[in-house]
């Protein structure tokens, strides 16, 4: 009796590890990079990206904050090598870059609406950001031609 228990709790408790997986792996994760080209003064550009989705919501803003200090919202646009990622250009100095706190907002809804359940805010930071490794970059297409005849 005992050994069948213990062989039924072992197989309840082992399937499910092995059918979910690890979802970080499964999921988009943003991430961050550096753009050496970009100087000016002492400060350097960081650029964000950002799953469009997460889970069933979608990014809605992108705020950079320092307590007392400041309150940012960062414009974001579609990532070019990167499909499903948005893109925001954080600039500051390097030495500042973990002061700084980012925060990914995700809503429900695909215009980021009135919400009645709430959405999902996501604390991250550019330093932790930096040490993720990034998706291979997609080369797009061309774009279509025009169609001068219209």
């Amino acid at each position: 009796m005992q050994k069948s228990l213990a062989a039924f709790l072992f197989l309840i408790f082992s399937l499910p590890s092995i059918a979910c997986g690890d979802e970080k792996q499964s999921e988009d994760v943003p991430f961050a990079q550096f753009d050496e080209k970009y100087q000016l003064e002492n400060l350097r550009l960081y650029k964000i990206l950002a799953p469009e989705k997460h889970g069933d919501s979608y990014l809605t803003s992108v705020y950079m904050y320092k307590k007392n200090e400041q309150h940012i919202s960062v414009e974001f646009t579609n990532a070019f090598f990167y499909p499903g990622y948005k893109e925001a250009g954080i600039v500051v100095h390097p030495d500042l870059v973990n002061t700084y706190d980012i925060y990914l907002n995700y809503s429900t809804t695909e215009t980021g609406g009135l919400v009645m359940c709430g959405g999902n805010s996501i604390k991250l930071n550019i330093s932790e950001l930096l040490g993720v490794k990034s998706p291979p970059k997609v080369i797009p297409p061309p774009p279509k031609p025009r169609d001068f005849d219209n």
